[in-house]
């Protein structure tokens, strides 16, 4: 009986350490299972060398055109004012013309045949709240031409004979049809060599066919390229004034058009016809029917560093903010003198009586 006792606790003994083992092992696996689950710091490599004035050039940031805004300035009462202490006046165009071809005298700054550039101020806000409008880009036959931009190469697809006279009429360099739709996918002829494409409406179904060779200069009715007046086109695509708006990077609602309208040596009217074309295309670009879309307009005249503020509302006229609350207040006050009179009438008819 001590024996089989002895071999039961030497037993017992011997079970124990096995026991450990295994429980050691469980608790080893279940460490090294949730060890696999932690993330992994990742060891931040070493920054490459860059020269300075390449970290220099990453850390600018272009700021883009200021708005020119005067505040805490008082009223000018004089005619003689230093600019820069008193509110900006704005003037006549052709006061404005008359200020910078004296500057340009040959006496002065000896460039009597400078160009005149017009730099217009935009609102670029629309009528929903944080929403504004995108840069556009126009090209506009002026009235009166001056020497500026080389004429540009235009391509015209049209079929009959008369439409193709029209087109070189107009300044198109080549003009085909179907033919030339085919002479272009093969190769024949590169589109690269031309700026802009015009075509006539009845080539609406073969232009398609270029749409992947063209891509953004395709032919449509939206800008004018495609229509029926294929001689007005192409002298409006190669002679016409190109320009652009620019928007701030930062002030998302001041846009800015810069472009030259004229030269000191054309006559006064034909700059004025001239100013006013632009502004009214301009304007046509709005995106809101309230508010002002032009808020200023500079008349610069380079070398001269000169420039003067012309007023626009000769030109594009005022949009009021609200015109149904005015109207509504002219109703109303209306409506009040009405109930005046009735009053007035009726105290003098008790009088009489």
């Amino acid at each position: 009986m001590i024996t089989s006792l002895t071999n039961t606790h030497s037993l017992l003994i011997s079970r124990t350490p096995m026991i450990e083992q295994k429980r050691h092992k469980a608790r080893k696996g279940t460490r090294d299972r949730k060890e696999k689950k932690k993330v992994v710091t990742e060891v931040a490599k070493k920054a490459e060398f860059s020269p300075y004035k390449v970290r220099m050039a990453k850390l600018y940031v272009p700021e883009g055109p200021k708005r020119v805004v005067d505040k805490n300035k008082p009223e000018a009462i004089d005619d003689v004012f230093f600019t820069r202490h008193f509110m900006t006046r704005s003037i006549k165009l052709s006061d404005a013309v008359q200020f910078h071809r004296e500057s340009n005298h040959p006496t002065i700054f000896n460039s009597p045949n400078a160009l005149l550039i017009m730099k217009v101020e935009l609102d670029m806000k629309l009528e929903k709240k944080n929403r504004y409008l995108d840069n556009f880009n126009r090209i506009l036959l002026l009235p009166h031409r001056f020497e500026y931009q080389t004429e540009r190469k235009i391509l015209a697809l049209c079929k009959t004979q008369e439409t193709q006279d029209e087109a070189l009429s107009g300044g198109a360099v080549t003009v085909g049809g179907l033919d030339l739709i085919k002479r272009i996918q093969s190769g024949e002829v590169s589109l690269s060599d031309y700026d802009y494409f015009v075509a006539h409406s009845n080539m609406m179904n073969e232009v398609v066919l270029l749409r992947g060779l063209m891509k953004k200069k395709m032919p449509n009715a939206k800008n004018g390229s495609m229509g029926v007046d294929l001689a007005k086109m192409t002298e409006r695509f190669s002679k016409g004034l190109e320009f652009s708006s620019s928007k701030d990077d930062y002030e998302l609602d001041y846009g800015v058009v810069e472009v030259p309208f004229g030269r000191l040596t054309m006559p006064t009217e034909e700059l004025e016809t001239n100013f006013d074309a632009i502004l009214k295309d301009i304007e046509s670009c709005r995106g809101r029917a309230t508010g002002d879309f032009i808020t200023r307009c500079f008349v610069l005249s380079p070398p001269s560093t000169e420039r003067f503020v012309v007023d626009t509302c000769t030109y594009v006229g005022k949009k009021q903010e609200d015109s149904s609350s005015s109207s509504d207040d002219d109703e109303s006050d209306d409506d009040r003198d009405s109930e005046e009179q009735d009053d007035k009438e009726r105290v003098a008819a008790n009088q009489s009586g």
